[in-house]
């Protein structure tokens, strides 16, 4: 509540003097000033009206600023002191105000993905005017010369919904961005912020606005992937256990040649013992020796003894 006031009261830096008209030791500096203040705080001084005052006869004479006691003039300072506050208030939020625009500047020069435009949508992507006219955009794609966009389904009024959908994780909602992209040059995204069509620009950080996510934080690599199992080696596997072995050689081949070490390995022993295929030593070292450079102990165990027993090169 905004009030004036006039402050009736002594000075708290002078001295009691002898009144010149009746003498009485009574005769004390007085502050009649009025000022504007909000509740208890002093904002800004009217009027500055000092004077003495007898208590006994009361004759009074009034007192410039400039002939006040040193202490008293250095205290009419609390009198602006909702004025200095209201001052650095306003050097605060305009501090930010330029914090935040070179933010929004530097996401618009460097854009990353899932970076997230509030728009205008009559103006961003030419769909018709309707009271319901704001959109969100996020950056899916970009290069040194276009940005790629995906566009809201969905559209709004005020931001405070926008603001809602954020908190909501609504963003990350299946069927909520179209499928439909839209790609513009970096210049014509800059003039659309120049001209208001965008009229914010927001980076999300750990994956989040305004405590919602508004993209899908990457799926974490598990510590363990476990073995990676060879379809056709298992396949040879089943074939084999079925006494199929011309089928499971042909499995085990196949794994043998896509890498697999304990295809290599099981197509060394058919070669080996001759199981669906003709005995040919020669293959089996071959095969052994591919699946001991992958440090298969089993066949690095094989290969020696059938080294024993054959030449190896």
């Amino acid at each position: 509540m905004l009030l004036f006031n006039t402050s009736n009261s002594l000075s708290f830096f002078s001295k009691t003097k002898t009144c010149p008209q009746c003498n009485s030791n009574d005769y004390q500096l007085k502050n009649h000033s009025r000022f504007l203040r909000f509740t208890i705080l002093p904002i800004l001084p009217l009027a500055w009206r000092y004077k003495y005052q007898c208590a006994n006869c009361h004759h009074s004479a009034p007192v410039s600023i400039i002939k006040l006691p040193l202490l008293e003039q250095l205290s009419l300072v609390k009198y602006f002191a909702g004025s200095l506050l209201l001052i650095c208030l306003c050097i605060y939020f305009y501090a930010q105000h330029l914090e935040e625009l070179t933010t929004k500047k530097m996401i618009l020069d460097s854009p990353q993905a899932f970076d997230t435009y509030l728009v205008k949508a009559d103006k961003f992507s030419h769909e018709p005017l309707r009271p319901e006219n704001l959109k969100v955009a996020q950056v899916l794609e970009f290069d040194e010369k276009f940005i790629t966009f995906q566009i809201s389904n969905y559209r709004y009024k005020r931001d405070r919904a926008i603001t809602m959908a954020m908190r909501t994780s609504l963003l990350v909602q299946k069927d909520y961005f179209s499928s439909k992209t839209l790609t513009l040059p970096r210049k014509e995204v800059k003039r659309l912020y120049d001209d208001g069509a965008i009229y914010n620009v927001l980076r999300p950080y750990a994956y989040s606005l305004y405590g919602g996510f508004v993209m899908f934080p990457p799926t974490p690599k598990p510590l363990y992937e476990g073995v990676k199992l060879n379809k056709n080696n298992q396949q040879g596997i089943v074939y084999y256990k079925d006494g199929l072995f011309e089928d499971a050689f042909e499995s085990f081949l196949l794994a043998s040649k896509e890498g697999s070490q304990w295809g290599q390995l099981n197509t060394a022993q058919m070669y080996r013992d001759g199981e669906g295929v003709t005995k040919d030593i020669t293959q089996a070292i071959y095969w052994y020796q591919q699946a001991a450079q992958q440090n298969n102990h089993k066949a690095k165990v094989q290969l020696k003894e059938l080294c024993q027993e054959n030449s190896c090169k």
